[in-house]
């Protein structure tokens, strides 16, 4: 949980202050203790009468905490495994989203490790099937048979969230995840998942805009702004497009093409971040009857500029030591205060590693912790990158036909902050 969200939640009438008051009603005593209760338990007590259902919609729309965690909960630890099983997974999600989780999240971008996006889970013959589409495999052993479920990554996590969050998945060689305590972990090796988690915000502070770009879509060289609006997310016309984070799975894709358009319409103004993966998924949570490939997905950021804050710096092939990535992440530090929420993204280059850094883990996103103690953080190790340096009044203008030579970068690490001014 993000430390702003934490000074809000103990913005609770204390017993002293609440006898202190000449008239101390039901009402008053019931909202302080439901701003100590995590959402489920908000719901649930939402079921009891009208005076707790609209305490609990009075608590829920000015809650707006970020939270991120990482499946296991310690992935680099040599006495922790990833477990396989459906049932562990389940009890994991399940005691964090009732223990732990202060809002209802919109939109989760999930990432995982490509092995374990591989494997998935398995469940028993005896678990009740989650979802459609699961593959059965069978084993015999003697004169019994046993029938597995697999169930892909985000098979398994959605039937744990609420109808209304929409999610995407990226599965890439490693992974960078936090806990909810904002511990930091560069995953290279170990299976492993990261989740962000971002609840509802007012427009005007945050919009999120998730999109798919199916495979050999070829972008119009005509293209109006209001038509890469529709294409990039259906970003409302009157709506000023602030970051874009691209997911590519082919090189040679004409989804590349949507950011020289981009750059078209936004030559200063936009900050773009992304890098090459190896599988991914977005479940919008509609039902489609028929199956499209997908060279691209990503997530389209938008929010005034008085309320959102981007910034973006780029740790290129010669940025080897922690005190020049420090450096360069001090840049980053005069968009974040503590009255804010904020999350980052890090794209980092598979050979950025351990390796990189003389066999040592977690250089690059603990050297982002020491900066940023309070601020969720999630990435991928790619096959490529995608960034600039990008900062508030930083006069950068990148044209469409500086695409491959100023954003597609190699050996490189990317750091995307995205400040929330409430």
């Amino acid at each position: 949980m993000d430390d702003y969200s934490t000074k809000e939640n103990d913005k609770v009438e204390s017993p002293i202050a609440l006898l202190s008051h000449d008239l101390l009603t039901s009402y008053d005593v019931t909202r302080a203790i439901f701003r100590h209760l995590p959402i489920r338990s908000i719901d649930s007590c939402s079921l009891v009468c009208q005076s707790w259902t609209h305490i609990s919609r009075l608590i829920k729309s000015h809650r707006h905490t970020i939270h991120t965690l990482t499946y296991p909960s310690d992935p680099l630890s040599p006495t922790v495994t990833c477990s396989n099983l459906l049932h562990d997974f389940d009890q994991f999600i399940s005691l964090y989203i009732n223990n732990n989780l202060w809002s209802l999240p919109t939109f989760a971008l999930v990432v995982s490790t490509n092995i374990l996006a591989s494997k998935g889970f398995y469940s028993s013959a005896n678990s009740p099937p989650l979802i459609k589409h699961s593959r059965r495999i069978h084993s015999e052993t003697g004169n019994l048979t046993r029938i597995n479920e697999r169930f892909d990554i985000s098979q398994a996590l959605i039937k744990h969230l609420n109808k209304s969050c929409k999610v995407l998945m990226i599965a890439a060689d490693g992974i960078i995840a936090s806990t909810d305590n904002n511990q930091s972990y560069e995953i290279e090796s170990n299976d492993a998942i990261g989740i962000l988690f971002l609840p509802h915000f007012p427009p005007d502070v945050l919009g999120i805009y998730p999109f798919e770009i199916p495979s050999n879509t070829q972008i119009a060289s005509d293209m109006s702004r209001s038509e890469l609006h529709r294409f990039l997310g259906s970003v409302p016309d009157d709506v000023q497009i602030r970051c874009v984070i691209f997911f590519f799975v082919q090189r040679q894709s004409y989804a590349v093409d949507c950011i020289k358009k981009l750059l078209e319409y936004y030559p200063s103004q936009v900050a773009i971040i992304g890098g090459f993966v190896d599988k991914i998924n977005y479940d919008d949570r509609q039902i489609h009857t028929t199956k499209v490939s997908y060279d691209a997905c990503g997530i389209v950021i938008t929010g005034d500029k008085k309320r959102l804050h981007i910034g973006e710096i780029l740790l290129e092939n010669h940025i080897r030591t922690r005190e020049q990535i420090r450096n360069k992440l001090n840049e980053l530090k005069s968009l974040d205060n503590n009255h804010c929420l904020s999350f980052a993204i890090q794209i980092s280059c598979i050979a950025r590693g351990s390796n990189y850094y003389n066999d040592e883990q977690n250089v690059e996103c603990s050297e982002f912790r020491k900066l940023f103690p309070n601020t969720p953080l999630i990435g991928v190790f790619g096959n490529g990158e995608l960034g600039h340096d990008y900062l508030p009044n930083y006069n950068q203008t990148i044209t469409k036909q500086q695409t491959g030579k100023n954003l597609f970068r190699g050996y490189s690490t990317v750091f995307s902050l995205i400040s929330l001014h409430m």
